[in-house]
């Protein structure tokens, strides 16, 4: 290549690079001339022109007029999925970005969900050009009419319109219903919908509880070919299957769950060693034993993928003959288990670990309190191994903080609800030392188990229960708002962060801000997923971890079940379940989904609950903190009941307030008030919307005409 070639190369990769970092501003030659490194020769920018036309007959540059150019704006299309945020505004969610984009403008009416093709018109916005398809997903709203039109008013507040619907006979005013979009007929002004399924009167208890289900897609009721195949299913504990499993039915064994658990997934037997250790065994029900690889009812499994844990109810994932009876280990009988069992020095160091399916028969079942209060009394039936294994556990615990696991606890909510389903009692469960010691158990199980598939070789394909590192950018808004509140969060690398972050949960114990803190913390969090290709968790700070120790309720479970006996046999996963690693891994993406789906229900119900609950305090004023600031409000949590209200900025009469992104802060034009995130809030309840779920509040010195009361709260702030 000539000198001069190789100078015109250079030079045209030097002009993109200019247009390009002044990102779409027009510049003539000489403007591009000047920045241009001159070491190479050319001495006028008339000698850059017939560079510049070149590029532009290229594309790579647009030429505006004879001497003035922009870089080229390549179209570039994407698909992606709408999302309406509560003020209206449309995001566009694109597989593979790691943040949503803005819908600048669209061509087409948009509703939530539909897949759409879109052009990137700048930097994180594009214009929706192309509706590929309406959402089949299923939609929720409360039946009305006006003279002889009937539409459906939808309970998302995604929804900025009413729909319509045909008529029907079955149509009753105020009844809610599930609903898919039609779409929009003939240039409508409002979409056109289709009833599924009538609910029932809107506001009962029973109709929400469906109405939830509903909105995120889950199924209740089993179909009766399901439940059929699952009656079929019986307890087959022969010689046969004695021959092939370990007989724990003369060791200590027993179970500690909540006392209104109806399924027991694990057990745990307890036997005294001759060196002064102990012999600990989790024993897991057997599920795989009994639902066998793509039968009916693990096809129905694979799909729901998950239970469900509503205010009220649990939508199981497999049918009451296994979940309640054959596969739940209750006292009393004999139940065949997956077990791992685990010889302790009395030291506490795990000297020895096996797999093996086996036999049980639990001779307790502890609820956890009952089991607590032995322990505390430091009497009662079985007090010494509880106790020996209550210490083991606080070993555990310790070592698993040392190597940097994460302290984070988020409160777990509980309800007591009267004959017709009214709550009359909201609590927060309290975790005691025996919901530790079973936790830490089920680590102990699980990570074993993850290390004892990772290391084979060859590698063999499995699932596991990831925790990535958190993202950076959501870490450096973490450190600026908790040094709001004066305290230290050091991200510079991961033994900093995980000592600080622990440091951080320590100190606010007992704090006002103490809750926001710790939910702010879990949220800056990576969320974990199952996958076949990672073992690590970095929450637990274990490198392997998989889930093992709930099949009656998680499928990734049952998958782990199957594959870990079939390799203790020396079987491959095609020979155990016909899989392949690209099912494996659907399957490991759809656990995850349905499994944040289920979660997000489960949300759902308690806050419907909650704002029920509040429905009888409208009037009152309580002591509040705000958790949240948006362009349109002010998120507070009501400190009595651990719930979130909403502040309005445009129902806020003393000032006019913004959101001011650098400060993190509302602030507003004409005084200068500010509110910032942990600001504690006397706030008194004007609203409580069971339909959207929602609580709207107010700043306790005004009524609801923004007329003053007590204290002004207009002050002027030092500038």
């Amino acid at each position: 290549m000539t000198k001069k070639k190789q100078s015109t190369i250079e030079i045209e990769k030097e002009i993109i690079q200019i247009l390009t970092d002044v990102k779409g501003k027009v510049m003539n030659h000489k403007q591009i001339f000047s920045r241009i490194d001159k070491s190479d020769g050319d001495n006028s920018a008339d000698d850059i022109l017939p560079i510049l036309n070149n590029l532009a007959e290229q594309q790579e540059i647009q030429k505006k007029d004879n001497f003035k150019f922009v870089i080229a704006i390549k179209t570039v299309f994407v698909e992606g999925i709408i999302d309406i945020s509560k003020n209206g505004r449309a995001y566009l969610t694109v597989e593979g970005m790691d943040e949503d984009l803005v819908v600048d403008n669209s061509l087409i009416k948009l509703m939530p969900l539909d897949k759409v093709q879109a052009v990137l018109t700048k930097k994180n916005k594009v214009e929706v050009v192309k509706l590929i398809e309406h959402s089949q997903k299923q939609f929720v709203g409360v039946l009305n009419k006006k003279n002889t039109y009937w539409f459906i008013t939808p309970d998302s507040n995604k929804f900025r319109t009413p729909l319509d619907i045909k008529f029907s006979h079955h149509l009753k005013v105020g009844y809610k219903v599930v609903f898919k979009i039609l779409g929009f007929p003939n240039d409508a002004k409002y979409a056109r919908a289709e009833v599924i399924t009538i609910l029932g009167k809107e506001g009962t208890h029973q109709t929400e509880m469906h109405a939830i289900l509903a909105e995120f897609g889950l199924p209740e009721a089993f179909e009766n070919e399901v439940n059929e195949a699952a009656e079929k299913i019986k307890i087959d504990i022969n010689k046969k299957e004695l021959a092939d499993r370990e007989d724990f039915r003369n060791t200590i064994t027993f179970t500690i769950d909540p006392e209104t658990a109806k399924d027991f997934d694990d057990a745990i037997s307890f036997k005294p060693l001759f060196h002064g250790g102990f012999e600990v065994g989790v024993h897991i029900a057997d599920v795989s034993h009994y639902v066998l690889p793509n039968d009916i009812v693990d096809v129905e499994a694979i799909k729901r993928a998950t239970s469900v844990y509503l205010v009220d109810r649990v939508v199981p994932m497999l049918p009451f003959n296994l979940s309640d009876s054959i596969c739940s280990l209750v006292p009393n009988e004999d139940r065949l288990t997956f077990s791992a069992i685990f010889e302790v020095s009395k030291e506490y160091q795990i000297i020895n670990k096996r797999f093996t399916k086996s036999i049980i028969h639990s001779q307790k079942r502890f609820s956890y309190e009952e089991a607590q209060s032995i322990i505390n009394a430091k009497e009662g039936i079985l007090y010494e191994e509880l106790n020996i294994l209550n210490n083991f556990a606080k070993y555990l615990t310790k070592k698993r903080f040392e190597k940097g696991a994460l302290n984070f606890e988020s409160p777990e909510y509980r309800f007591v609800l009267d004959e017709n389903f009214k709550p009359i009692e909201m609590t927060i469960k309290q975790r005691q030392d025996t919901n530790k010691l079973i936790e830490e158990l089920m680590l102990l199980a699980n990570r074993s188990v993850a290390e004892y598939i990772y290391t084979q070789k060859p590698r063999k394909p499995f699932v596991y229960r990831t925790h990535d590192e958190p993202n950076q950018t959501k870490l450096v808004e973490l450190k600026k708002l908790v040094e709001k509140f004066g305290y230290k969060l050091h991200i510079d690398d991961e033994v900093s962060l995980r000592s600080s972050m622990n440091q951080l949960m320590t100190d606010v114990e007992g704090k006002p801000e103490q809750d926001m803190i710790q939910s702010l913390c879990i949220r800056s969090m990576s969320k974990a997923v199952y996958t076949p290709n990672k073992p690590s968790h970095y929450g637990l700070a274990f490198p392997y971890y998989t889930h093992f120790t709930s099949p009656i309720r998680r499928y990734p479970d049952v998958i782990v079940h199957r594959l870990l006996d079939g390799y203790l046999r020396g079987k491959s996963m095609q020979e155990i379940c016909g899989w392949n690693n690209d099912l494996l891994d659907n399957a490991c993406k759809h656990s995850s989904k349905m499994e944040l789906t289920a979660s997000e229900a489960e949300r759902a119900s308690i806050k419907y609950k909650q704002v029920e609950w509040m429905e009888d305090h409208i009037g009152e004023t309580f002591d509040g903190i705000i958790t949240g600031l948006t362009d349109f409000g002010m998120f507070v949590e009501i400190k009595a009941y651990k719930c979130d209200g909403l502040i309005r900025l445009n129902a806020m009469t003393d000032d006019h307030y913004d959101y001011d992104t650098n400060t993190m802060s509302v602030v507003g034009r004409r005084y200068f008030k500010k509110y910032r995130i942990g600001d504690p809030l006397r706030v008194t309840l004007i609203n409580a919307n069971k339909r959207n779920r929602t609580i709207d509040l107010q700043i306790a010195s005004y009524d609801k005409s923004g007329k003053k009361h007590g204290k002004s709260n207009k002050h002027r702030n030092s500038r």
